[in-house]
């Protein structure tokens, strides 16, 4: 049998810790090297917290301390021990700047498991996160620009996009949105939200994005230039009633839905929907000059139906088409020009 050399208390050997029994030895024996500090830095706008010049998501404040317990005492304890665990088992608040706590910590010393009940008093200040600086002032790091392919869009239409793309992110991750005469700028500082507005503006409203990168300083420690990345999202606009070229054709717009349009196909009198990105591939677009006349129908023979320009006196000779079989002597029709293309419709009566 061995003694404590402290109390000599009959220990077996394989429970003596450097000649101490457990007991004497968390009495009379300090497992750290130094004492410890526990400071915490907490922003008092999102609460996140900063530890050794990094700063975490927002986390409870037991949860905080515990956190730099861990890796405080872990560096901290004397030649031969290890930290197995720790856990706060009391905290109370002093008051905003003063947490004091008591952990439970159990530590192997040489091999030997034995628990230990520390108070540690943790210091709080309270200082703006960079994120929450940056956003006082104004700072952003994206942004992301909308604009619209014609200058006659309406208000309700950037407030609809708006409101489509920022919808389920938190009002307090966009730093800024300012409506403009060309569309609307949101200011961001955090990559993933202005990536996450892009792909939806992409997807509902079949925008088109450009990005690019301004540098404004060169960060040495991590040996890389900060600045600001700009996407621009052009959104091609239609509204109901506009004369359009779609694959070569004349039609008239019936109904927008963000990403899709309703057309009338002018020579069939059919209807078709369009997905609005085929602008881009030049299929779909606005004219760039459209004229209107009206004409008389003058006779109806056989295959033939015979037209008349009142103001001009121009007479044409056109086939029957879906859209005008079923024309009479006296009714008038209007030659639609757009670009290089006609089309004859029917004016409806009282129209």
């Amino acid at each position: 049998m061995w003694y404590c050399i402290k109390c000599g208390k009959p220990t077996p050997k394989e429970k003596l810790i450097r000649g101490y029994c457990p007991d004497c030895f968390v009495k009379y024996n300090d497992v750290f090297k130094k004492p410890l500090e526990v400071k915490v830095t907490i922003c008092p706008i999102c609460n996140s917290w900063q530890y050794r010049g990094e700063w975490s998501p927002p986390l409870s404040i037991p949860e905080i301390i515990e956190y730099i317990l861990v890796h405080e005492a872990s560096k901290s304890l004397i030649e031969g021990a290890e930290l197995k665990s720790l856990y706060l088992d009391d905290w109370s608040q002093l008051d905003p700047s003063i947490v004091n706590v008591r952990a439970v910590l159990e530590v192997s010393v040489d091999g030997k498991s034995v628990s230990i009940t520390r108070e540690f008093t943790a210091k709080i200040t309270y200082h703006k996160c960079p994120r929450c600086l940056a956003r006082s002032i104004g700072k952003y790091s994206h942004l992301v620009q909308i604009r619209f392919t014609s200058r006659d869009f309406t208000r309700e239409l950037v407030r609809d996009v708006v409101k489509t793309a920022t919808s389920g992110i938190n009002p307090d991750l966009i730093i800024n949105i300012n409506e403009l005469p060309e569309g609307v700028d949101i200011e961001l500082d955090n990559p993933t939200i202005a990536r996450r507005i892009i792909e939806v503006l992409t997807r509902k409203y079949s925008a088109r994005i450009t990005s690019s990168f301004k540098p404004t300083r060169y960060d040495s420690s991590s040996g890389k230039w900060l600045g600001v990345v700009t996407y621009v999202a052009r959104i091609p606009v239609f509204k109901e009633e506009d004369i359009v070229l779609y694959k070569g054709k004349l039609g008239v717009v019936k109904l927008v839905d963000k990403n899709k349009l309703l057309i009338m196909n002018l020579e069939t009198n059919t209807l078709e929907e369009v997905d609005l990105g085929l602008y881009w591939k030049n299929q779909l677009k606005h004219p760039t000059r459209i004229e209107k006349e009206e004409y008389i129908v003058r006779e109806v023979v056989d295959n033939k139906i015979l037209v008349e320009n009142p103001s001009t006196g121009e007479k044409r000779v056109l086939k029957p088409s879906r859209l005008t079989n079923n024309l009479k002597p006296g009714d008038r029709i209007i030659l639609i020009r757009a670009d290089d293309i006609e089309s004859f419709v029917p004016i409806e009566k009282g129209g």
